[in-house]
């Protein structure tokens, strides 16, 4: 941390219940830190409906702020973002992060980072080691570090990731694959499915052989088109960005309601 000053508090805190998203935490992602080392991240998201448990972040993430830049702590980057503030903002790919992110809608969000792998644990606070396990879309909670950094002319209250704990599943994210549930209907073992009529069922007629000429057009249709990829999922593309406009998140770190 970059420009440490003697009043400069940290504050390690476990989240309320979330969602779970981009959850690069058993190996590193691409992106890398300015020394070039590896990142480790997360992303949780948290209903606006659970005061309680953004009020906790908000508070804690102001007393970090304060313990620097006194009160123009809301003058820099807030790591608690709003998903409906963000809904209209452009990403790479040109869709709108509401269209994108669906998810953060009616949500706040916060990244995490780890220069190194964390722990991930289960509901028992048994270690999962299986990578698949953990997906975007299932619930948790992260343990993490709120503290105050300034570097290469950027100031705000950092998120540092300590650990990770699956709690339950959840829709998959990002084009995930849909559960067993939607993909098939439950059957009963009497059920025979119709397969006994199949081997009564008469062979089709031949097709009449396609002419030559029909054949040609048959094969150049088309030609030159190439298919196009899907695009990736489940990549933040801005996962960096602040959200300075601080009102809200202000008013309920002050809230004792």
């Amino acid at each position: 941390m970059a420009g440490k000053n003697a009043n400069d508090k940290k504050i390690d805190l476990t989240t309320t219940i979330g969602t779970l998203s981009f959850p690069h935490v058993f190996e590193s992602t691409k992106t890398k830190n300015d020394k070039g080392e590896d990142i480790y991240d997360i992303q949780i998201i948290i209903p606006k409906t659970d005061r309680v448990g953004l009020q906790a972040l908000a508070r804690a993430i102001k007393e970090v702020g304060q313990s620097r830049w006194g009160d123009n702590y809301n003058k820099v980057k807030n790591p608690l973002r709003d998903g409906d503030k963000e809904k209209d903002k452009i990403a790479d790919d040109g869709q709108t992060y509401g269209d994108k992110y669906p998810e953060r809608l009616g949500c706040y969000f916060l990244n995490a980072r780890s220069r190194k792998p964390v722990g991930v644990f289960d509901r028992e606070r048994t270690p999962i080691t299986d990578p698949n396990v953990l997906y975007g879309g299932c619930k948790g909670r992260i343990s993490v570090t709120f503290y105050p950094y300034s570097t290469q002319g950027n100031s705000g209250v950092g998120v540092g990731l300590n650990g990770v704990q699956m709690l339950g599943e959840g829709e998959p994210l990002g084009g995930g694959r849909p559960n067993v549930e939607s993909m098939f209907d439950l059957l009963p073992d009497e059920d025979d499915l119709g397969l006994d009529d199949v081997a009564d069922e008469p062979e089709p007629e031949p097709e009449p052989e396609t002419k030559p000429a029909a054949k040609k057009a048959a094969k150049g249709k088309g030609k030159g088109k190439k298919q196009s990829e899907p695009a990736p999922v489940d990549e933040d593309d801005d996962a960096d960005a602040g959200y300075d406009d601080l009102d809200d998140l202000d008013s309920l770190a002050d809230d004792d309601s």
